[in-house]
């Protein structure tokens, strides 16, 4: 009778911890994630490119490989032939929300049986940075890094054919979820072999469990090869950008989630015979943490890429000690926390969403199959500027076109075939250098509207060429004049 009622307490307590990560998600029409939209329209894109009932045909094309970078993509290439393109795009969220931390779970059950309390932790990085940037490829390349890294070390425990072909398996997925985590997981692979003294044998077998993937880059992807350009950051930006160790809506909470952690720590030490540190783990993590030092911030198109770090390196802590029976009472810290901050992600989520439905409607004053030529600006924190791929809403409820779909040969499934003009300002949120104003002239030539959010500097030159057609705080949109013969 005490066994049934402890795992009926354990799903009620898993059923609660679900609909909390689910919460901020599941609230709101338009999830405010900062590239979450541009992904999302090219999925529906990729989906209906031979619909009848759209154009897309004319402007787009597919181009699938063996690519990594596909997780989002391949994922909603199934979940949308199931459900309607939004509430796919939040299925996927959901999996993203709710696969890291069950990972973390996993990992550590195989890095340390019975200590399992700890990846509560993890809860509090289910809305990490990434994901709240909309970069969900990377996001859910973390949780497989750690499924991946997890199913490695039960080969290490027991090694077998049929585990190691499961470990491949998963660091193939991974490749494909992301290149970064794929190239993180072997950092980590050969970090712990190498503290844990493992034979140049068990190594070797290790280092096979990358092949498959690394023939696939080298087969149909190659990004990054070749001269790139590298920036680094000086110190004191790196000191900044460690504090997005765990970065959300509230510092306030964020400081104390990681005040927090280190009194877990310290009471998971004193007078606790079962304390034990694992120096293995603490190695990787200083790995890690060595690692997000030496990494550029920028490597060709890539950017942020040593924060990438973090989210592994949090993991990583929560590895470098054994906590024996303590442990499961310790946890309550971090499930105070955990709801602390569904609480703040779900509210930052929610007062968004009348700026966003007040954009949404721009949609229904612009016909079907239209050509539209974005204009946004703003530069803020980039987990709290949800507007700046907005417009990718109409390609999904209108047709529309808009040459600024995310289109990286060697990354993604999908090519831009209609040769129109674009403005390089867009990616960097600004048009201020001499080279980045829009040409409105070219512009009027191969578009019919423009959607212009935060430029109202753009106001008299787009009344030259077309008539406003509707404003709403920031934004305004233009109908453009036909070009002159």
């Amino acid at each position: 009778m005490s066994s049934s009622r402890n795992t009926a307490a354990l799903a009620v307590f898993l059923l609660a911890v679900a609909i909390f990560l689910l919460l901020p998600i599941w609230s709101v029409a338009f999830p405010p994630l900062l590239d979450y939209p541009n992904h999302l329209a090219r999925a529906f894109v990729l989906l209906h490119l031979h619909d009848p009932h759209f154009s897309f045909a004319q402007w787009y094309r597919a181009d699938w490989g063996l690519y990594p970078y596909l997780g989002m993509d391949a994922s909603l290439a199934v979940l949308g032939r199931i459900f309607p393109i939004e509430i796919a795009g939040r299925v996927f969220l959901s999996l993203c929300a709710l696969l890291l931390p069950a990972s973390a779970w996993f990992f550590l059950r195989q890095a340390h049986p019975g200590e399992e309390w700890s990846a509560c932790w993890a809860l509090l990085i289910a809305w990490n940075v990434f994901f709240l940037e909309g970069f969900l490829n990377f996001d859910i390349s973390l949780a497989l890094v750690l499924i991946a890294v997890g199913l490695w070390l039960r080969w290490l425990a027991s090694p077998g054919l049929l585990r190691w072909l499961a470990a491949a398996l998963a660091f193939l997925c991974l490749y494909f979820a992301h290149l970064i985590g794929f190239a993180l997981a072997g950092l980590i692979v050969t970090a712990y072999a190498l503290f844990s003294r493992r034979s140049l044998r068990l190594l070797f077998f290790s280092w096979l469990l990358f092949i498959p993937g690394t023939l696939a880059y080298l087969h149909s992807s190659r990004v990054g090869l070749g001269k790139q350009s590298i920036v680094y950051q000086g110190w004191d930006d790196k000191l900044d950008a460690l504090g997005k160790f765990m970065h959300g809506y509230s510092p306030a909470l964020d400081a104390v989630t990681l005040i927090a952690l280190a009194v877990f720590f310290l009471l998971a030490w004193v007078r606790n015979p079962w304390f034990r540190w694992d120096w293995s783990w603490f190695g990787v993590a200083a790995v890690l943490f060595a690692a997000f030092w030496t990494i550029p911030w920028a490597y060709g198109e890539g950017s942020d890429l040593d924060i990438r770090v973090l989210p592994l390196l949090f993991v990583a802590i929560l590895a470098v000690a054994r906590i024996g029976p303590r442990g499961r009472w310790l946890a309550i810290l971090p499930l105070i926390l955990f709801f602390a901050r569904t609480l703040s992600v779900t509210r930052e989520f929610r007062s968004e969403q009348p700026e966003l439905a007040g954009l949404a409607s721009s949609f229904d004053l612009v016909p079907r199959d239209a050509l539209v030529f974005p204009v946004v600006e703003g530069d803020q924190d980039p987990i709290a500027r949800p507007f700046t791929h907005f417009w990718a809403y109409g390609v999904i409820r209108r047709g529309w076109f808009s040459p600024y779909l995310f289109d990286h040969a060697g990354e993604t499934p999908m090519r831009i075939t209609f040769d129109s003009y674009t403005a390089d300002g867009f990616w960097d949120l600004s048009y201020d250098a001499p080279d980045t104003p829009p040409d409105w002239s070219d512009v009027r030539d191969d578009y019919q509207y423009v959607w212009a959010y935060g430029v109202p500097r753009f106001s008299a030159p787009l009344a030259g060429i077309g008539d406003r057609i509707y404003a709403y705080g920031p934004l305004e949109v233009y109908r453009l004049h036909p070009p002159p013969e």
